[in-house]
């Protein structure tokens, strides 16, 4: 971290990472000089980034809360209410709510995994959507022998079994018959399984995360869903902002697919140029983050070099900003004029206008250099550069 050698509390405080701007700061000096700065951290949990910092957050729920890219408020409310029920014992279920492809049940892998008691805690995932409807009760809760043409000669456990002591995800609930909602709800009330054909009961320890793209609230005003269930499963509920809700969140995340693509394929990182840069935040994505990957992995399957400009982009997404559907972006650049002597002078000069340029963000700094955020906040130290103050 890059001190300020002087300045006031708020000049220390702007030069803190962001997880730690929270903290009381108090300048320590010596003959008049500033040398460090002594922090204060506050007692409650700190959110900030992609993690929750605690010191009583598992590893699991640390390596779940790393796999969520992005920084925008919404985003990091959403990860803080998740990792709340995650670590909470009195909240047996959780409604996830949002757009399709905006990575909902990686919130649910969080609660499982904030959740977890030991290593082999049972994570179960089942698809509402892609079951028929006669199939759901065997799905869901199981059947014995011979319950009905077509069943296994041996049985077979239900989902709600196989997630027993784990979490149980339940995608576009919104698509549960009508007539098996009941059984649902039976099943969450007494947490006791009965499987098709079978008299037993079965008990069963189940934390259910259901997840939709549907308001469920108007589902149940058309009949279409029991207010009971809803009621039941949406005591906690979380919206998972749609990508156009999360601003620059946008740049984090092609920063992150670009690299991660490049690494399993064994290749360098795409670079952008700015007006593609531009057009890709100027974007609605209605396919959310699920449609930014598939971009970032089709832009590495078909670039014929190794910078990605407005004419390799999709249609639809340069057309955005003509027809006005888009938001405007506006970032006025005021390229600094200053004499340039040697390779570090270059450097130290394309680093300062890069910050006026992108007004001080660093993500989008690093983005224009076509270097990792890392590498800039040691190019920062190392010249001298503080954000802000180019």
């Amino acid at each position: 971290m890059n001190l300020p050698t002087s300045g006031s509390e708020g000049d220390l405080a702007k030069a803190l990472p962001a997880h730690l701007r929270s903290c009381h700061v108090t300048p320590l000096k010596l003959d008049g000089n500033l040398s460090g700065a002594a922090l204060v951290f506050p007692a409650a949990p700190v959110v900030t980034g992609v993690a929750v910092i605690n010191r009583d957050t598992n590893r699991h729920l640390q390596a779940a809360t790393s796999m969520i890219v992005g920084e925008s408020e919404k985003l990091l409310g959403a990860i803080d209410v998740a990792c709340r029920v995650a670590r909470s014992n009195g909240v047996t279920s959780l409604l996830i709510e949002g757009e399709t492809g905006v990575g909902k049940e990686l919130f649910a892998r969080l609660v499982h995994a904030g959740s977890q008691r030991t290593n082999t805690d049972p994570f179960i995932a089942m698809n509402c959507g892609a079951i028929t409807r006669e199939l759901f009760g065997s799905e869901l809760f199981g059947h014995v022998a011979g319950a009905f043409t077509g069943a296994s000669r041996d049985g077979k456990a239900g989902v709600f079994e196989q997630a027993n002591g784990g979490v149980l995800s339940l995608d576009e609930i919104g698509e549960l018959p009508l007539e098996i909602q009941p059984f649902l709800l039976r099943v969450l009330e007494e947490r006791v399984v009965h499987r098709i054909g079978d008299s037993r009961g079965r008990p069963v320890d189940v934390r259910l995360v259901a997840s939709t793209n549907r308001d469920l609230k108007q589902e149940v005003a058309a009949g279409r869903f029991r207010s009971d269930l809803y009621y039941r499963i949406g005591a906690v509920s979380i919206r998972v902002p749609a990508l156009r809700e999360r601003g620059e969140d946008v740049l984090l995340l092609i920063e992150h697919f670009n690299r991660q693509i490049a690494s399993r394929a064994g290749n360098d990182p795409l670079e952008f140029s700015n007006q593609a840069l531009d057009a890709l935040l100027a974007y609605r994505w209605p396919g959310n983050v699920r449609e930014l990957k598939n971009l970032m992995e089709r832009l590495h399957i078909l670039a014929c070099d190794k910078t990605i400009d407005l004419e390799h982009l999709p249609w639809e997404i340069t057309t955005g900003i003509g027809n006005g559907t888009a938001r405007h972006i506006d970032n006025p650049v005021a390229i600094l004029e200053a004499p340039v002597c040697t390779f570090e002078d270059a450097e130290r000069q394309a680093i300062r206008n890069a910050l006026a340029a992108e007004g001080g963000n660093l993500s989008k700094v690093a983005l224009r250099l076509g270097i990792s955020r890392p590498t800039l906040y040691r190019k920062l130290e190392q010249y001298g550069i503080r954000r802000g103050f180019v």
